[in-house]
């Protein structure tokens, strides 16, 4: 008898990003800002200086560094990832064990559940309002009966944008003591609402960060866990012991230690977003029937369409060469340049 693959894999769909040359591409909530040529420099001559041959610094220390120079947190509480998706790995392999109860959020980062499928964790659903906020004393309720050992949501949401606001996720914390609350803040810095400087007041917080927003670096594929000192411990001795490359901390050393150009691009893609948002909004008064948004504390926007309406249109601006991302009956689109804000904007305008 032929080997088999176990049922939990067997038919598993692999993640497929959009792949392809496109003349734009809005679809992945990546900045559309490039790191400067100046920095771009310092990072190769750092990597220049680098000795491949030995392992690179188990702990990152250089990078948790400028990450906590740059956030305002104790670098030792800082735990770094080959991305978050390693992060996510690590919580729902190690910090969770097999059968107990994972609660994530709907609609949000699809990965959540499928991380927690993979551990055996028993993944329940909770369901958002209509206007995709989140109804923390029902979320409470749902994580306290079923006894769930670790929720995680982002905040603000991708795929929404819709953000829950500090003091709810606060409120959320202090309601599920047995719970461990993993706040995904991969798009906060386009918000306000973070509870970063929470992590050491709260023994069940965790708050993940990234490279890949509006750092500008989703190449590097560089993430944070931030946590009390007993969490970060854990997590530090669960990972494997070299799993962030060294030409990933010595770009991430060398990106931290530009905080203004940080803080004027994501500035900038503010700026980009709001226009977006404007505009988007202003084709949603003119087609009420056919378009409609809510507010957005992230650097895209989510667009509802009528039923089969957003494949449509996905499809006629992708045969235009731009690329957004189509969602069931919405529309993600990554806020832009000037010209490439523009030119979605006619194309939906056209579609129309």
């Amino acid at each position: 008898m032929a080997y088999q693959l176990n049922e939990k894999v067997r038919d598993m769909e692999p993640y497929e990003p959009i792949s392809g040359t496109y003349r734009i591409r809005l679809d992945a909530n990546e900045s559309f800002l490039e790191v400067p040529e100046c920095i771009k420099a310092d990072m190769l001559h750092r990597i220049s200086e680098l000795h491949l041959n030995r392992y690179p610094d188990p702990l990152a220390a250089g990078v948790r560094s400028g990450f906590g120079k740059y956030y305002g947190v104790n670098p030792d509480l800082v735990t770094v990832g080959n991305g978050s998706d390693e992060l996510l790995t690590l919580l729902t392999q190690t910090i969770m064990m097999k059968g107990e109860k994972l609660v994530y959020t709907s609609p949000d980062f699809s990965m959540y559940k499928c991380y927690g499928y993979l551990a055996e964790n028993e993944c329940v659903e909770f369901k958002k309002n209509a206007d995709f906020t989140i109804d923390v004393d029902a979320l409470a309720n749902l994580i306290n009966s079923e006894r769930a050992r670790m929720v995680i949501f982002s905040n603000p949401c991708n795929p929404t944008g819709v953000g829950l606001p500090r003091a709810e996720v606060v409120r959320l914390i202090e309601s599920v003591p047995d719970c461990l609350v993993v706040v995904d803040e991969a798009y906060m810095e386009f918000w306000n609402q973070s509870v970063l400087d929470c992590v050491e007041k709260y023994d069940n917080l965790m708050v993940l960060k990234t490279c890949s927003k509006s750092l500008r670096m989703a190449g590097i594929r560089c993430g944070f866990a931030v946590s009390n000192r007993t969490i970060t411990n854990a997590m530090r001795a669960v990972k494997s012991p070299y799993n962030v490359n060294s030409i990933t901390q010595a770009a991430a050393e060398a990106l931290f230690d530009y905080p203004q150009d940080l803080n004027s691009a994501t500035d900038a893609v503010i700026r980009s977003r709001n226009e977006l948002y404007a505009s988007v909004k202003a084709l949603a008064d003119k087609f009420p029937d056919k378009l409609s948004l809510l507010p957005t504390a992230a650097n895209f926007v989510y667009v509802k369409m009528p039923s089969g309406e957003a494949k449509r249109v996905f499809e006629a601006m992708k045969a235009d060469g731009v690329i957004v991302r189509s969602m069931g009956d919405h529309l993600r689109i990554t806020c832009g340049t000037d010209y490439e804000n523009s030119e979605v904007l006619r194309l939906l305008e056209e579609n129309l």
